[in-house]
């Protein structure tokens, strides 16, 4: 590198990094880098040979392990969304990284920089980086004139822009200052690869009890008095486990697709285990024990189609009670979380309630009987007991909730999501949880697979249209958006999701000029040329899942305002709704006289003639899961058979075939057009476990 001239654009292999805007680009696609991933690219650039060990890099970037392996994920999922076909970074056993490719500098004059057009330009504007690595700090010196007229320019902008410096530092509101000085900063208690999860403490709070899983692995771990922690159980199976308030018993809960087992075992002896529950193979069973140790909970449901119930066990007398039963109309997913208090005579339950608010009931532990209930305006995904008192998550928030006053509070902001609580003796333990998503792209003729969608985000939902613009769902901005991706460009965000936070369905409209999707019980549609909505059929109808029509005159959608969920046919000319089906009928496609449908309650994908009313059962072992995403397209139904993977069924020929074997941790969204199926790929969860406790009355009144 010249002592004059220093390079803003590095050709890497096959791909282009242009330095002032972060951009790394193909010949056809270009990517912004965030910030943190571009740093890491650049020390990569200015490495000697281009290798680096873990410590350099956390040492030079000033990061955490956490955060190195997120941004080394990030950069080789730009590398690979880019140019799938080519290794970009290696991993070197015991020593580190290396970026593998011919790294050319491209140095650019003061003259092309006056006068060249910008090479790649991306269609969402991205401020260039306030600072860049050492390696690309020089710059060529300025000729005198040059250097008199930016004094000049600087002399008569001076003013403008202390002008404009004061008026926002004075009318700007002031950042909001969260309420915390009764909680001393986060203590880490484990910070290993993966995540850690599902805690639960005895009741003198010395010994802990987590799940922690890797890409590999599922372990259950026994932590006493910040030792180093205890292997108990090793199995892929262990879905949840808590540990008795006594410390002396461990209950685990195995699970998978033959079977579900409650388990229960001493912790100085894992190997003798015995079955003391059954529970369904396709829930997300919770498990929590009396304060007695006597007896535990137990959240299961029937099926899929059921809202969670909550059950009581006893092992002295091997006794199951109903302790809840909701009602799907009234609390569509159930139970969500419960505790018993420190004293076992009140049982706190958090029921999901509709359009993202929860209601929390205190029972009687004996009789079941309810003594005090209170709706919350959001989801509450976790509880237990502080005192008298309830700790309650919301996201990444923790709140304190007095059942007496009926005051409630700001605790602490943990960063991520909260996944479990475990409180004993005024210590707060917390794993938090974060988890992205990656949209990819699966060419059926070419045989070959890429990430199409790739950020530190989850971006779910890809919905392509017949010109191979891509929408899809995402959490970029803090909230749920849908993002557009018009065929050979950059993504951007379109509009935002109205309502309270919940994940939608998107469905593109023939022309590809619009999208439909349901909120909180109404039909929206979304115009893509002005990124405006306008709502469909009103809240008051409880719609769920909407379908064009194939020559969009009309909507097929699933609603529930006739009792149980049927499917109805919207008339945009008329604005009038017919109902189509009358024994349930839950997402489906209109093509002409037939009516293509799943059910809400049953598997099977059936078929009704709209002239004479007669139903028939068209794919038998069609998994009802498949309500959100199965697809009517150019004369095939597309649908995910669980274990399997995509399956393509042929009306004419009836002929029912395999298109892509499940991939590795698959979230069920998918769409296909064109020959191209696009799918949503989960990045390995992350999570870590810490203690929170009260500041000390004396530093309390110090603050």
């Amino acid at each position: 590198m010249s002592e004059h001239h220093s390079p803003q654009r590095f050709l890497l292999g096959q791909l282009t990094l242009d330095c002032f805007s972060r951009e790394l680009s193909s010949a056809t696609e270009t990517l912004t880098l965030e910030p943190q991933v571009f740093q890491l690219l650049s020390l990569f650039i200015d490495a000697e040979q281009h290798q680096l060990s873990r410590l350099q890099i956390t040492e030079q970037l000033m990061i955490s392990e956490s955060t190195l392996t997120k941004s080394l994920s990030l950069l080789r999922k730009a590398f690979a969304q880019l140019d799938p076909q080519t290794i970009y970074i290696e991993t070197l056993p015991k020593v580190g990284y290396r970026l593998c490719q011919t790294v050319i500098p491209h140095v650019i004059t003061a003259a092309e920089k006056t006068t060249a057009p910008h090479t790649h330009m991306s269609s969402v504007t991205t401020p260039a980086p306030s600072l860049q690595p050492a390696a690309l700090q020089h710059t060529a010196p300025p000729r005198a004139g040059v250097k008199t007229k930016l004094i000049l320019a600087v002399l008569w902008t001076a003013p403008l822009l202390f002008f404009v410096l004061w008026f926002f530092i004075t009318l700007a509101p002031a950042p909001e200052k969260l309420p915390t000085p009764y909680i001393n900063p986060p203590v880490p208690i484990s910070t290993a690869q993966g995540i850690d999860y599902d805690l639960s403490l005895s009741k003198d709070g010395t010994t802990l009890m987590y799940l922690s899983k890797d890409a590999e692995k599922t372990q259950l771990l026994l932590q006493q008095n910040r030792e180093k922690p205890r292997v108990l159980a090793e199995d892929k199976a262990l879905s949840t486990a808590a540990l008795s308030p006594d410390g002396l018993q461990v209950l685990s809960v195995k699970q998978n697709s033959q079977g579900c087992i409650v388990e229960w075992f001493m912790p100085e002896n894992p190997q003798q285990k015995k079955t003391v529950a059954q529970c369904s193979t396709d829930a997300m069973v919770k498990i929590a024990w009396q304060n007695d140790s006597k007896g535990f909970y137990l959240r299961d449901r029937a099926d899929k189609t059921q809202p969670y119930t909550l059950s009581r066990y006893r092992l002295d007398t091997t006794t199951k009670e109903q302790v809840t039963r909701p009602q799907s109309a009234e609390s569509p997913t159930g139970d969500l979380a419960f505790a018993e208090s420190d004293d076992g005579k009140t049982l706190a339950v958090v029921r999901d309630l509709p359009q993202q608010h929860s209601q929390l009931l205190l029972l009687d532990s004996s009789s079941f009987a309810v003594l005090q209930q209170k709706s919350f305006p959001f989801p509450i995904s976790n509880i237990d007991w502080l005192a008298t008192h309830l700790v309650v998550s919301k996201d990444a928030e923790l709140l304190q909730y007095n059942t007496t006053t009926d005051q409630l509070e700001f605790l602490f902001y943990t960063g991520r999501t909260v996944q479990s609580l475990a409180v004993v003796n005024q210590q707060i333990y917390y794993a938090d949880y974060e988890q992205d998503a990656d949209i990819w792209q699966y060419d059926l003729a070419a045989n070959t697979n890429r990430i199409r969608i790739g950020s530190s985000k989850a971006d779910l939902m890809p919905r392509v249209n017949h010109k191979g613009d891509l929408a899809f769902l995402s959490k970029r901005g803090g909230k749920e958006q849908i993002w557009l991706q018009p065929a050979g460009q950059n993504e951007y965000q379109l509009a935002d999701v109205p309502g309270s936070p919940a994940l939608v369905r998107l469905q593109w409209s023939p022309d590809g000029k619009s999208l439909l999707f349901s909120k909180d019980g109404a039909l929206w549609q979304l115009m893509i040329a002005s990124g405006q909505s306008r709502v469909l059929v009103a809240a008051d109808k409880q719609v769920d899942v909407a379908n064009w029509v194939t020559d969009g005159t009309g909507i097929i959608y699933s609603s529930k305002q006739s009792g149980d969920w049927q499917l109805w046919q919207l008339d945009l000319n008329t604005a009038n709704s017919t109902q189509l089906t009358q024994q349930g009928g839950y997402s489906g496609y209109r093509l002409g006289n037939q009516l293509y449908f799943s059910k809400f309650h049953q598997d099977g994908l059936f078929m009704l003639n709209i002239a004479t009313g007669e139903e028939d059962l068209l794919i038998a072992d069609f998994d009802k899961s498949n309500g959100l995403n199965w697809r009517l397209s150019d004369d095939s139904i597309y649908y995910y058979q669980p274990e399997q993977g995509i399956r393509q069924y042929q009306l004419q020929s009836k002929s029912n075939s395999l298109l892509l074997a499940t991939p590795e941790r698959f979230v069920d969204h998918y769409d296909i057009q064109n020959q191209q199926l696009f799918y949503v790929k989960a990045g390995l969860p992350k999570g870590d476990v810490y203690k929170i406790e009260p500041v000390a009355s004396g530093d309390i009144n110090s603050k």
